[in-house]
């Protein structure tokens, strides 16, 4: 694997052991090399608790769209969720509906669900007015889409359409009039976290409406302070230090309780909305059902794993594994039924779980067209009914990546022929017989391929569709919005971005692109002349088991922004090659690892071809749990392989 010139090793097991002093010196170690985990209390990091979690009533906006929502539902008014295709947009969609649907409060509510597929648009386009105006709601609520169309809002509020946004993607200089816009990311949002995805705000939701349903609701705690009166409502410290309320007299701020001390939130705010919560009927109960679509919209989404989301990704695996359970009984019958098929282990779901098998599963059904279909199951009202569509689903997906293999061979088979196009600072890539639906997947594998940012596009309906992926921590938004003049649309966060295009212009874009990230990507082009792997720790064969796997298992989630631990040995002598799917992989063993399984994924030829020629050589990746057929095993899944220089001594 050539791409890599470099390769840092990290300190051996012994070096680490000698020189950090700690019960867990290699756990401490590397929370040590991860800031935003060292933030966070020992209590905290080890908790999986609803009492972590910050208080809804600082996001922009909320209380607004709270009295909206019972207003409409005490009038009988029409409601209209309208999501985004994607797994985020889709979950935070389906999160609110069940809830809408089910809890008592709302018994009797019109209410219409709708998402967009892969043939629209992305977000409020023309095809959506459409679809909405069809309808005709009294109140429509955008999940995962609507922030930056102001005036596509304004035309829907000027015909009589009450509009509330659930978003998180980036502000636009001009917020519309009439419009609840709860979104963490505006400048006037005192909400402790920035980036969480839809699905999160959805959850955020539900957990207000029960707050305001609730007797607890407006009442005010104070709390006195080296002689000052601090006030507390609806678990947020106000600013006013001199509120007096004669009617609504204030709380005395809860003790707590010193044996409990390590058990609960350390900052008052968290601490009294939990002591709040505690009190309602049921409060919990509710949530521990709904936030399973949560930490799936974060997962997938690629929100970074620190601070609340990674204790809502927690409490989601948490929430799965009890729908898992038959001895449990729920409501929410779809997910079940998708777990089932999935086949995932019910002892022990991961963040992987999550981002691999049933994120994708939910993402299929819009890259395919069909969004509605995931919905359908998601709110399914009986078993035999979600059975029946989980399998449908998962068939999807299954014609989904053969979509995605068809696409990946005529792109290889592309820059065989175009061999100059991989040498730009971005990789562009469209040719018209290429499907649509897949291009954010093709895009990162793309990333993965050539180690720098790639768009893929594909024709769609007449125009055509395209994504654009990240490499590192450059911003797509920023060079899609350097082009913006060629697009039907575009959007999507900073790591990844998606547009419409009209056929004819695509020639203009590359052009653009290739004209524009010069200049976007200077420090970037500097860097990727030479790659540099960064590893965590370095290990022998023999240190690689199940003792050394659960010495940070308590680190988990993994994902963005608390990545899995990359482990380097050098070195190693493989044995007992096993090509599998024609040689497109490898699972073999290493000599001294006794039956720890290792794996390449996609560079099987290339690593058989290495063996041949070398006695031995270093491997970097990461260890896993595998469930196959009802058994659990550890594996080591390899990242790079080959002959490494040590960039410490380079």
């Amino acid at each position: 694997m050539s791409d890599v010139a470099k390769v840092h090793f990290g300190p051996s097991l012994s070096e680490i052991r000698a020189k950090v002093s700690s019960k867990k010196p290699l756990l401490r170690y590397l929370v040590d090399q991860r800031e935003e985990l060292q933030k966070i209390p020992p209590h905290e990091f080890l908790a999986a608790d609803f009492s972590f979690l910050h208080s809804p009533f600082s996001l922009p906006d909320i209380e607004e769209c709270l009295e909206v929502i019972l207003e409409y539902t005490k009038n009988k008014k029409h409601i209209l969720l309208y999501g985004d295709r994607d797994s985020d947009g889709v979950s935070s969609t389906c999160l609110l509906a069940f809830f809408l649907k089910s809890h008592p409060y709302f018994e009797g509510l019109q209410l219409s669900v709708l998402t967009s597929s892969e043939s629209d648009p992305y977000g409020l386009c023309k095809e959506a007015l459409v679809k909405i105006r069809k309808v005709n709601p009294d109140l429509l609520i955008t999940l995962d889409f609507g922030s930056s169309q102001a005036d596509e809002i304004d035309v829907l509020t000027s015909e009589g359409i009450k509009v509330i946004v659930l978003d998180h993607h980036e502000i636009p200089a001009r917020i519309p009039q009439n419009t609840c816009l709860v979104n963490p990311r505006r400048l006037d949002s005192n909400y402790p976290e920035k980036k969480i995805c839809t699905a999160v705000l959805s959850f955020k939701l539900i957990q207000a409406l029960l707050f305001r349903l609730s007797s607890e609701y407006g009442k005010l705690y104070v709390k006195e302070e080296e002689g000052k009166k601090i006030y507390f409502k609806n678990g947020v410290r106000l600013t006013n230090d001199s509120i007096t309320d004669s009617k609504n007299p204030a709380s005395p701020f809860p003790l707590r309780d010193e044996k409990k001390k390590l058990e609960l939130p350390s900052d008052e705010e968290r601490f009294l909305f939990f002591k709040q919560c505690e009190t309602i009927p049921e409060f919990f109960t509710t949530l521990e059902e709904e936030i399973d679509l949560a930490g799936i919209g974060t997962i997938t989404d690629m929100m970074p794993l620190s601070g609340e989301n990674r204790m809502i990704v927690k409490l989601s695996l948490k929430s799965l594994l009890k729908f898992m359970d038959p001895s449990v009984k729920k409501k929410r019958h779809g997910m079940s039924s998708l777990l089932k098929e999935l086949k995932l282990n019910p002892k022990s779901i991961s963040a992987k779980d999550l981002g691999w098998s049933i994120g994708p599963v939910l993402n299929s059904a819009g890259r395919m067209g069909k969004t509605e279909e995931a919905v359908k199951l998601l709110l399914s009202e009986n078993t035999i009914e979600s059975d029946k569509k989980a399998k449908d689903l998962i068939f999807l997906n299954s014609e989904r990546k053969e979509r995605t293999k068809r696409n990946m061979d005529r792109v290889s088979r592309y820059f065989q022929r175009k061999k100059e196009r991989t040498e730009h600072p971005v990789v562009f890539c469209y040719e018209p017989d290429l499907e649509p639906g897949v291009s954010g997947i093709v895009a990162t594998r793309m990333v993965e391929e050539f180690k720098r940012p790639a768009i893929f596009v594909a024709p769609d309906h007449g125009d055509a569709r395209g994504s654009i992926r990240s490499f590192g921590k450059e911003n797509v938004l920023e060079l899609l919005h350097s082009v913006s003049e060629h697009f039907l649309q575009y959007g999507g966060h900073p790591e990844a971005g998606g547009f419409s295009i009209k056929l004819q212009d695509i020639p203009k874009l590359e052009q653009a692109i290739y004209d524009q990230a010069d200049i976007w990507l200077q420090e970037e082009i500097a860097k990727s002349k030479e790659h540099v792997i960064v590893t965590d720790i370095t290990v022998s064969a023999e240190e690689v088991n199940d003792s050394l796997y659960k010495e940070w298992k308590v680190m988990e989630p993994f994902g963005q922004g608390n990545p899995d631990v990359k482990l380097a040995l050098k070195k190693v002598k493989p044995f007992h090659l096993t090509p599998l799917s024609g040689g497109k992989h490898v699972r073999f063993h290493c000599l001294g690892s006794g039956s720890i399984k290792y794996m390449v994924w996609n560079k099987g030829e290339e690593f058989q071809k290495l063996v041949s020629e070398k006695d031995s050589f270093d491997i970097i990746g990461r260890l896993e749990e595998n469930y196959f057929m009802g058994k659990s095993s550890l594996q080591f899944i390899v990242e790079w392989f080959g002959e490494a220089i040590d960039s410490n001594s380079a």
